[in-house]
C-alpha cells in the first residue's frame, strides 16, 4: 500500500508541476505579445514624427501652411499613446501576478 501512495503522490506532484510550467508559459507568451505590439505601435509613432518632420521643412522651404495636416498627426500620435498606456497598464497587472 505504501507503495500506490507514494506512486499518487508522485501523480499529484508532477500534474501540480506542469500545470505551473504551463501558466508560465501562458504569461510568457501574454507579456511578449504585448511587448511586440508596445514596439509596433512605437515604430508606427516613430514614423508619423519623421513625416511629420519632413512635412513642416517642406512646407518652410515652400512656405505652405500645414497647421491642419499637423493637427492629424498630433491626434495620431496622442490615439497612438493612448493605446500604448492600456497595452502597458495589461502588461503591468500581468507581471504583478506572477
Amino acid at each position: 500500500m505504501a507503495f500506490d501512495d507514494f506512486l499518487s503522490k508522485v501523480k499529484v506532484t508532477s500534474q501540480q508541476t506542469f500545470d505551473k510550467a504551463k501558466d508560465s508559459t501562458k504569461r510568457m507568451v501574454s507579456v511578449n505579445d504585448l511587448k511586440s505590439q508596445i514596439r509596433g505601435l512605437n515604430n508606427e509613432k516613430n514614423k508619423l514624427f519623421t513625416q511629420m518632420g519632413m512635412d513642416v521643412y517642406l512646407s518652410k522651404k515652400e512656405e505652405k501652411d500645414i497647421s491642419e495636416a499637423i493637427d492629424e498627426y498630433v491626434s495620431s500620435i496622442d490615439s497612438i499613446d493612448k493605446k500604448i498606456s492600456k497595452l502597458r497598464e495589461k502588461l503591468a497587472l500581468i507581471e504583478t501576478e506572477c
